[in-house]
């Protein structure tokens, strides 16, 4: 009787910081800063690769009767003699482990012209209304400042974002980026959706699950749109992720980790990404199984505080210019305003701005970390070629004082 073949998986350490470049494969260490090159060998490029996709959660699963195992093999060997990698034989009943990769927060090495810098999209929170009471909102949506608990209501002007629709129009690549509340509730919402879509400015939105219904997927396009998704999950999806939609899964520790995985495996989830909340209970397992979270690293990344590291996994919430919708202008969404559209002349609120992120560049951008440092191009998320430029565009001048 042939023996059954054995089937292992293969996962990175958590402070590995993988590379695919073609066929060339970097794989370093950010505990001590040593690299494993393959180069020129497509099989291996194929194999992280496959480690790579998001839906993989930071494992592939091997068989001894691959073709290709035994080159794969010697390549997992080396990364595992060097503490840089696992590779466990799969027994019946073992958990199957998830390591969050940089590529599930949207952190990639770039190269000059690749990263989007903070002068090319504004977050317009467009409402604060909301019907829910989401377990979340103490902890995570205050980030966004989007929540009716955190004040009054209040609605942004329509006639706001058609003069910053009219004034960005003009520049490359542009993105606005829509949220709220329950952006749904806005009174003028199908007229904003119409301003937006009659726009060259790309547009995104982003809306809770729970708010989520027939009549918003009638109103907002889903290759445009991201749904925002904690777990557990409460009620049954109403949306198909075969529509187009994108996905931001918010998760606090491994239990919903493991539902997030779950859930991207069970309907074949292709475009997602992730978000950390770290509510101070959790803290161990974030520092044990996210990249950058790692505690005793080697590159300049260790010299951030733990909070600046969460701001750069979530990077999308932080370190971008917010339009509140009494006007306020912030330069992170849990940070004071800086200016105000109505109050402020327009020349007072990009100079604020710009001065509030030249601010960040000054305390993130430390020249002796960082031209060694895995994060040249991303913290803050602005590379050295965008040193010199603006961060903040925008002639709006019919409403200023």
């Amino acid at each position: 009787m042939k023996n059954v073949p054995d089937i292992y998986w293969f996962s990175l350490k958590p402070y590995v910081y993988p590379v695919v470049k073609d066929t060339n494969v970097l794989l370093l260490n950010t505990l001590d800063m040593n690299a494993i090159i393959s180069n020129s060998d497509p099989i291996i490029a194929r194999l992280i690769s496959e480690l790579l996709v998001p839906a993989a959660f930071g494992v592939v699963e091997l068989s001894e009767e691959s073709e290709n195992y035994q080159k794969e093999k010697a390549f997992i060997d080396k990364v595992c003699d060097h503490q840089m990698g696992t590779m466990t034989r799969i027994d019946k009943g073992m958990q199957r482990p998830l390591v969050l990769t940089p590529y599930h927060f949207r952190m990639h090495s770039v190269t000059k012209g690749e990263i989007r810098k903070s002068s090319n999209n504004i977050t317009l929170f467009i409402d604060n209304e909301c019907s829910r009471d989401c377990t979340l909102c103490p902890v995570y949506f205050r980030q966004f400042k989007c929540c009716h608990k955190q004040g009054d209501t209040s609605f942004m002007d329509p006639q706001l974002i058609q003069d910053i629709l009219d004034d960005v129009s003009k520049y490359d690549s542009f993105i606005i980026n829509v949220c709220g509340g329950d952006i749904t509730l806005h009174p003028d919402i199908e007229d904003i959706v119409s301003l937006l879509n009659a726009s060259p400015v790309k547009s995104r939105y982003h809306i809770y699950y729970k708010n989520c219904d027939s009549d918003t997927k009638k109103m907002l396009d889903p290759k445009d749109t991201v749904v925002i998704v904690d777990f557990p999950l409460d009620r049954k999806m109403h949306i198909d992720p075969r529509d187009g939609y994108t996905f931001n899964f918010v998760i606090k520790n491994r239990e919903e980790l493991e539902a997030c995985h779950q859930f991207v495996k069970k309907l074949s989830v292709e475009s997602f990404y992730i978000s950390v909340v770290d509510t101070g209970d959790h803290t161990g397992f974030f520092k044990e199984n996210v990249f950058l979270l790692q505690e005793g690293l080697a590159c300049g990344a260790a010299s951030i505080p733990y909070e600046e590291r969460i701001r750069i996994v979530n990077n999308h919430y932080f370190y971008r210019t917010f339009l509140l919708p009494n006007g306020d202008v912030c330069g992170s969404a849990d940070d004071a305003s800086v200016a105000n559209m109505y109050r402020n002349p327009m020349t007072f609120v990009k100079d604020s701005i710009n001065d509030y992120h030249a601010s960040l560049w000054d305390k993130s951008r430390d020249n002796g970390i960082c031209s060694n440092c895995i994060f040249h191009y991303i913290c803050p998320l602005l590379s050295r070629y965008d040193f010199s430029e603006l961060f903040f565009e925008l002639k709006v001048e019919n409403h200023g004082t």
